[in-house]
């Protein structure tokens, strides 16, 4: 590489930070003598500028931040800076904006300008090939309608987008050379989302009995360790791991409903673990693992997945939502659990369908199926009913030549 060439580049990176630091809204603040630090929820931002100083501040401060990354990307690019430092000079201006020097590095969440440059890319994904993006967006305008009902709040949506958008990036543009700075951009706008929702408490869930219980989501979450392996293994040898799994929670379920000690403090060690309601049955846990079990025992290989990938996050999305935002009950549910079960199934669905080979029909009818199961599944425990009859039905279709 030309020295010339080495210059350039370096060069690109240094204009791009300076002109990321270049921050309207701590001026503005300036000009009306205090800090914008100093106010609101303390972001050199454009929603802090509105709040404290108003529209007409708000927009050049917006159209500005949003705009300077996509200028930096274009001056580096027109002084003939590499195609990989032109990018990294975008991310220059997210980091001065985020950490101006003249002001002790404390600037904006850098979120508009990390916006501008992900719709660079995705015009330049829609130039290479715009059918699946046009899908994409009326698929996101469906789920978008369900979460935002459900949650009157447009914040969740932003992780769902986002992470939508770079599986698609990941799937179909595999050859871009885009791709990893716009995963980057991503992960950027994807942690600051998760903080100010944590932050902000956007999901407020009072349910004692949840709190008690949050490591038994962690628990379903982590089975996704069984499909793992039954992509990548056999399914013997799944199998194999399920039963040991479910052979020490049967072992406690049995010892918890007929152990008694002599002296009458009995079953006290495990009771901790199981709900008042469990005490005289086998828990919800045993349950769940022998339908991942029948599940991949039975039914085929991508059927079988799809159905226990329904079931775990399905019931994860129907248990948060519903006690976080459920408003109207529905036999012993909430529509809005409900509803937000069927978007997680549509999520999932986004991204399964490419990866296991399934017919669209087969997935649609499992996707419809599984909420349905879930709501209907009054006297029955659904962690067995969702994935075995959402598989019942997706196997039919497939059999039926769908």
């Amino acid at each position: 590489m030309e020295i010339f060439t080495i210059t350039i580049n370096i060069l690109v990176i240094i204009i791009g930070y300076f002109i990321g630091s270049i921050n309207p809204a701590y001026f503005f603040g300036r000009l009306k003598k205090f800090d914008i630090r100093e106010k609101g929820d303390g972001i050199a931002g454009t929603v802090n500028t509105y709040h404290n100083l108003g529209l007409k501040f708000a927009i050049p401060t917006g159209i500005f931040d949003f705009f300077k990354g996509i200028v930096v990307i274009f001056i580096a690019l027109s002084m003939g800076a590499d195609f990989v430092f032109a990018q990294l000079s975008g991310l220059a201006a997210i980091a001065g904006h985020v950490f101006p020097f003249y002001i002790k590095f404390r600037g904006g969440q850098g979120m508009a300008c990390t916006s501008g440059i992900l719709l660079a890319y995705l015009l330049n994904y829609i130039l290479i090939g715009p059918e699946m993006l046009i899908f994409l967006f009326c698929y996101l305008i469906f789920i978008i309608a369900i979460f935002v009902y459900v949650t009157r709040t447009g914040v969740i949506i932003a992780p769902i987008v986002l992470a939508l958008l770079g599986y698609t990036a990941f799937i179909y543009y595999p050859e871009s050379p885009y791709n990893l700075f716009f995963w980057i951009v991503i992960a950027y706008d994807m942690s600051f989302t998760f903080y100010d929702m944590i932050k902000g408490k956007i999901i407020k869930i009072e349910d004692e009995t949840f709190k008690s219980e949050w490591w038994r989501m962690v628990l379903r979450l982590l089975s996704l360790f069984f499909l793992v392996f039954y992509e990548f293994f056999s399914q013997s040898i799944t199998l194999l791991i399920i039963s040991i799994f479910l052979a020490f929670f049967i072992l406690l379920d049995l010892y918890r409903i007929f152990f008694k000690e002599s002296t009458g403090n009995n079953r006290t060690e495990v009771k901790s673990i199981f709900r008042k309601k469990e005490y005289q049955k086998f828990s919800s846990i045993s349950i769940y693992l022998v339908a991942f079990f029948i599940t991949i025992l039975v039914y085929p290989k991508n059927i079988a997945i799809t159905a226990t990938t329904f079931l775990i996050f399905g019931d994860i999305s129907s248990k948060i939502f519903g006690l976080g935002f459920g408003r109207h009950k529905i036999l012993n549910k909430t529509i809005e659990g409900t509803l937000a079960f069927f978007g997680s199934m549509l999520v999932c669905g986004y991204f399964l369908y490419p990866l296991l080979g399934i017919s669209l029909v087969v997935l649609v009818l499992g996707m419809i199926a599984a909420p349905i199961v879930e709501l209907l599944s009054l006297e029955m425990d659904d962690n067995f009913t969702v994935p075995i009859i959402s598989a019942a039905v997706m196997y039919a279709t497939y059999l039926a030549g769908f």
